[in-house]
């Protein structure tokens, strides 16, 4: 029933940001097309004109995928499984934590493709503006000069702990709707009051934690003799991060599963 349930978010979800997605990528190419022309000198008054409109068009793009994204996370949780839909979604013969994965996988998911299409648009800008062999050469150069050994590790760490923050911030904004559907009135304010609280809980888990010193001085160490976070503080924050999905998913499993409120 998970694999229906991620299908149905992934289509429901793709409707809205695979459009906006393209359009962004769209826009990207309109803007450095027009800079490319611009830097060419062809009609160069009224080319930087629509350059600028391009720009527009582009930083809109970006703003309004980033405000839509959060948006659908927000809204297919409430109204999905907390609104009116609520009362048909909880007879499927699906588990609460079906439910919950099925929302937090596809979100995550439609972010990875996000990051993906704004990957596509700033290449589409460079490879339009730039003379793309040239840049290909000078990112082989630098890339050669870095030790395999120091640049890969720190990478797949790095992306490891934004995925695993990513999640987390998630499933802290189910648990955090989770409990202010609690009231029966004021649901909206408890949600946000709870997401508060939990920023202030963990501010002062984390203050508590480093005056005990509950964790050892080298996995606190938050960069290396380059300067750049360190693997063991990457280490540390993906387990912090872990910890949270675990927290969050398990309280927001509690209230939808035991103490579900849809009046």
């Amino acid at each position: 029933m998970l694999g229906k349930l991620f299908k149905n978010e992934m289509k429901a979800m793709g409707r809205v940001l695979l459009p906006l997605y393209a359009v962004m990528v769209l826009a990207s190419c309109l803007f450095a097309f027009n800079l490319r022309l611009s830097m060419d000198g062809f009609a160069k008054f009224f080319v930087e004109k629509f350059a600028i409109v391009t720009g527009v068009l582009f930083g809109a793009a970006v703003l309004v995928v980033g405000v839509v994204m959060v948006i659908m996370v927000i809204q297919r949780f409430y109204k999905n499984l907390l609104g009116t839909e609520g009362y048909l979604m909880f007879t499927l013969p699906a588990k609460t934590h079906e439910h919950i994965l099925s929302k937090a996988l596809s979100a995550f998911l439609w972010m990875v493709i996000g990051a993906v299409s704004g990957v596509i648009a700033g290449f589409a800008m460079v490879a339009i503006t730039s003379n793309v062999p040239e840049f290909i050469r000078q990112v082989k150069e630098v890339w050669a000069t870095l030790s395999p050994s120091m640049a890969l590790a720190p990478v797949i760490w790095l992306i490891i702990m934004l995925a695993a923050g990513v999640m987390e911030s998630m499933i802290k904004v189910y648990a955090a709707i989770a409990v202010g559907h609690q009231f029966n009135s004021h649901r909206l304010a408890g949600s946000v009051l709870a997401y508060l609280g939990f920023g202030i809980i963990e501010m002062i888990l984390s203050f508590v934690g480093n005056k005990l010193h509950l964790l050892p001085a080298r996995l606190l160490n938050s960069t290396n003799a380059a300067g750049f976070m360190s693997v063991r503080s990457m280490q540390t924050g993906t387990l912090m991060a872990l910890i949270g999905i675990a927290v969050y998913g398990i309280l927001c499993w509690y209230l939808l599963d035991r103490r579900l409120n849809l009046e």
